[in-house]
């Protein structure tokens, strides 16, 4: 009898210790990149490189309680600001101490500094070895206006109020009295060969930058290894996101365990205040822009309920957006996926079709949901999207056919594609053509955007990003116009162009 309860031990461990392995195997799987996958491909750990180690510390090792992954957030006209942090322990409660950097001084605690205690929640990764992250979101009070405040987030750790635990200070600044702004633009991101972050994290301390736009695709893949290259990429994204407010996008590198890495790691952008349940979806209205961020993943989700809720929540956000044309002319529809490209894929022809025009059922033959008319009876302006790793501006364009050469009260949107930041699988080249007349503007290496807008005109501006490190020229750069007449006619009921 004793020898078979031994025998049943025995073996009950040696089935534990099996079911450890392949969880440790499953969860280090492909910790050594195969030679014929670029360094941090999905699935591939991403080691140090010529690009992310260009004065970026986000290779560090952090202790359980310490501030990580810093990024902020904002709401309509920065009014207020939203922050997120994360530790990889449990802490006692979580920190946000921010004031006007005019008032800074030497000294740590002073009358005009603000002090708040966050929402704590864990995030758990969805892989085998279900890993924790302790994530910590603030939102701030009233900020003042045209004002470059100065933060730091902390953990608090001890039994008693100290001790804290404390972030380097960051700094971010409101939008300003004047009727113009600026921000920075850019697509598909990952932590190896990012070969125009560096350019980025240096234009972020210049406090000309209101906030950037980011078409999706980051880390590829966040979920990775548990969840750790999603920290990784957070810290090497860092010095960026914790100075210039983060306004993207959600990407198919996204999709994993139902986008739960982006729900929770973004989840500080303001899709409360946009009437929706998640971070997939919202808008913002900053001086003469609005802003709206659309998941395009869903036409690829096959169901058609998320197809109907995503188009219902944009009509609605874009009538809104058209009864308060006059104060903010400008409407720009970020997304992932292009509906207008021209590289020999079927990301430019198939996937595009089914975004632009629908999916199709086929009992019916007819087809459902596509954006294209909507983005033409609510006289969107531009629609900026990343996914294919390369630029392209377009002209005015409607149903696959060029509407004029000028942006100077364009008959209707027009598209940039934005996906060259630099990630693992590289740029995308155009080939040889030919290309359609719609197509303005072509290059197919590195770089990032800046759009300086004012009531009456935007400037965009795409920069190359050298593979040496260096910004070279200006690849493109335009104008947009509008008359006051023109944003303030009545949207029609259908499609302004047929």
């Amino acid at each position: 009898m004793t020898s078979l309860l031994l025998l049943l031990i025995l073996t009950f461990f040696i089935t534990i210790t099996a079911k450890s392995i392949s969880v440790l195997t499953e969860t280090n799987k492909q910790k050594v990149p195969p030679e014929e996958l670029p360094n941090g491909s999905p699935g591939i750990m991403c080691y140090a490189d010529t690009y992310n180690e260009l004065g970026n510390s986000w290779n560090h090792t952090y202790t359980l309680t310490e501030p990580q992954q810093i990024h902020i957030s904002l709401t309509d006209d920065a009014r207020y600001a939203r922050v997120q942090f994360a530790t990889l322990g449990k802490i006692r409660y979580s920190l946000l101490q921010y004031w006007p950097k005019k008032n800074s001084d030497h000294h740590h605690l002073l009358d005009d500094r603000t002090l708040i205690k966050g929402e704590d929640w864990v995030f758990i990764d969805g892989g085998l070895a279900q890993r924790r992250l302790y994530l910590h979101n603030f939102k701030t009070h009233s900020l003042q206006e045209g004002t470059v405040y100065s933060y730091r987030v902390g953990s608090a750790t001890g039994k008693s109020n100290r001790p804290y635990r404390w972030s380097k200070l960051y700094e971010f600044h409101t939008a300003p009295a004047a009727n113009h702004f600026s921000f920075l633009a850019t697509g598909d991101v990952g932590t190896c060969n990012a070969v125009a972050v560096s350019h980025l994290i240096d234009l972020a301390k210049t406090h000309k930058y209101d906030f950037i736009t980011l078409a999706g695709d980051q880390a590829y893949n966040m979920e990775d290894f548990d969840g750790t290259k999603g920290d990784e990429y957070l810290n090497f994204m860092q010095d960026l996101y914790a100075q210039v407010p983060y306004l993207g996008s959600v990407g198919n590198h996204e999709t994993a365990y139902n986008f739960t890495h982006y729900k929770n790691r973004f989840s500080i952008v303001p899709y409360a205040e946009s009437n929706f349940d998640n971070p997939l979806f919202y808008s913002i209205n900053y001086k003469s822009l609005h802003l709206v961020s659309f998941s395009t993943e869903v036409y690829f989700s096959n169901n058609k309920d998320e197809i109907q809720t995503a188009i219902n929540w944009l009509e609605k956000d874009l009538t809104e957006a058209n009864q308060n044309r006059a104060e903010r002319p400008w409407i720009i529809l970020l997304t992932h996926h292009p509906i207008y490209c021209s590289v020999s894929s079927s990301d430019c022809t198939t996937k595009a079709e089914i975004i632009r025009d629908g999916i199709l059922d086929k009992q019916k033959n007819q087809r459902f949901g596509g954006i294209e008319n909507i983005l033409l009876k609510y006289r969107v302006d531009i629609y900026m999207s990343g996914h294919v790793h390369n630029y392209e501006r377009t002209y005015p364009v409607s149903h696959n056919k060029r509407t004029a050469t000028s942006y100077h009260n364009a008959p209707s949107f027009f598209q940039i594609v934005i996906g060259n930041a630099g990630q693992p699988e590289g740029t995308t080249s155009f080939g040889d053509g030919p290309f359609p007349n719609w197509s303005a503007t072509r290059y197919g290496s590195y770089g990032f955007s800046t759009f300086k807008v004012s009531p009456r005109a935007m400037l965009i501006t795409h920069y190359q990003a050298k593979e040496d490190g260096t910004i070279g020229d200006i690849v493109d750069q335009f104008s947009v116009t509008k008359d006051s007449h023109h944003y303030k006619k009545k949207t029609n009921k259908h499609s302004c162009i047929a």
